[in-house]
């Protein structure tokens, strides 16, 4: 009986013993962390490349918390198998301590019970994992050559190529876990289905106006009403796309702003795309107007407009420029003259370029850019028509007040 009260001292007296020198490890391992001056567990450069945060500094942090953690960890796991050990020597403390080992060996074995049970789920999920990532391998390596235009596929768009794998891989990704789902330890679980069913109605609830956008990402994906690099209008917006994303499409505007559209936004309204058509021959047309009185020969204002116009840089010769009688209205002629570019994407400078060199032509020709208005009194006014039009016999009208009148 004494000699099981020397061991229960010993035994005491080796856990003293035990965290001495957990202390004395663990601090000598605490200043090795304290002389680190570069990265040791990201010094590979592909992982830093993922973590580019975490820099020398940051990494010594990590490790001298993981020490700690790890001491704490090891002197818990210590008292919990020790200690049984050490009052199974004392006749009075053995029946606790095989009540306390039995408390420990019970989570243990379920844990244990647990992970057999699950290991025919586990290489089953395997399985799936590894059809799935080559599954999807393939069809990436399928789509690039249809982007690429080395596979063709009647009706296929090359840029049709990535939107569809992104697709086709969440529809994969999601049917191979619902395979997975109920393989899953705890799956069938009342605390389980609680949770899903609360993530579900959060996402249901907060995801509308993401699900809307998405949707619309992808209609207008294979309506191909634009692509990056484009010069389109959308509503009120003018600019180049620069990306194109299942939720918003952004547009770079002519001031350099960066516009955020979201695509539920971009299907409700029209689209212009100004890019598509210029590279054809004739390339895109752009147009002005001018207001010029009645009283100035139609054929001068249209000559000096076209040769404005031809004078004009980023103008193509060919097709030659057109001009449009758009309207007579009550004082004046509206001139549209009509020019050809490839170039739709400097639309704004165009404009600037074609204003100032008309403006410059049809005062070379002396043409006065003049919207006149008159009054409803014509007594003593000339006829504003071209001299060439007037009536050989025509005489300018005196002004009359009652019966009395004034030249004539």
């Amino acid at each position: 009986m004494v000699l099981k009260y020397v061991y229960f001292g010993f035994a005491v007296v080796g856990i003293f013993l035990f965290f001495f020198i957990l202390k004395k490890i663990f601090k000598r391992l605490q200043a090795k962390l304290d002389k680190l001056d570069r990265n040791v567990l990201f010094k590979n450069k592909e992982v830093a490349k993922l973590f580019k945060f975490i820099t020398p500094r940051r990494e010594k942090h990590i490790l001298k918390f993981a020490t700690r953690t790890l001491r704490i960890t090891i002197g818990i796991f210590f008292l919990v198998i020790y200690l049984p050990f050490v009052f199974s020597f004392i006749p009075e403390t053995k029946e606790i301590a095989d009540t306390v080992f039995e408390y420990v060996m019970q989570p243990v074995q379920f844990l244990i019970g647990g992970f057999l049970d699950f290991l025919p789920g586990f290489f089953f999920i395997l399985v799936i994992i590894f059809i799935t990532k080559y599954l999807l391998k393939f069809l990436k390596y399928l789509t690039g050559e249809l982007e690429r235009e080395s596979v063709r596929l009647d009706g296929f768009h090359a840029d049709w190529a990535k939107p569809t794998f992104n697709l086709v891989r969440i529809v994969i990704i999601a049917f191979a876990a619902i395979i997975c789902f109920p393989y899953i330890p705890g799956s069938g679980s009342d605390a389980f289905k609680g949770v899903s069913l609360f993530f579900g109605v959060l996402f249901s609830l907060g995801s509308t106006a993401a699900i809307s956008n998405i949707v619309a990402g992808v209609v207008i994906t294979y309506m191909r009403p634009f692509k990056v690099g484009d010069r389109v209008e959308i509503g009120n917006t003018i600019g180049d796309v620069t990306e194109r994303s299942l939720l918003v499409t952004r547009v770079k505007t002519i001031k350099n702003l960066d516009v955020t559209v979201p695509n539920s936004t971009i299907l409700g309204n029209h689209i212009i795309n100004f890019s598509k058509n210029a590279a054809e021959e004739v390339g895109v047309i752009l147009h002005t107007s001018v207001t010029i009185g009645y009283d100035v020969p139609s054929g001068e204002v249209i000559q000096a407009l076209v040769k404005g116009a031809k004078n004009t840089q980023m103008i193509l010769q060919k097709p030659e420029p057109f001009v449009l009688v758009k309207s007579l209205d009550d004082f004046y002629i509206n001139y549209e003259i009509n020019c050809h570019t490839k170039h739709p994407e400097k639309s704004a400078v165009i404009y600037s370029y074609l204003h100032e060199s008309i403006k410059n032509e049809l005062h070379n020709a002396g043409i006065e850019i003049l919207s006149p208005h008159y009054n409803a009194v014509r007594d003593g006014n000339d006829l504003t028509v071209p001299p060439e039009n007037k009536p050989k016999d025509y005489k300018k009208p005196g002004f009359s007040i009652g019966d009395f009148k004034i030249g004539g």
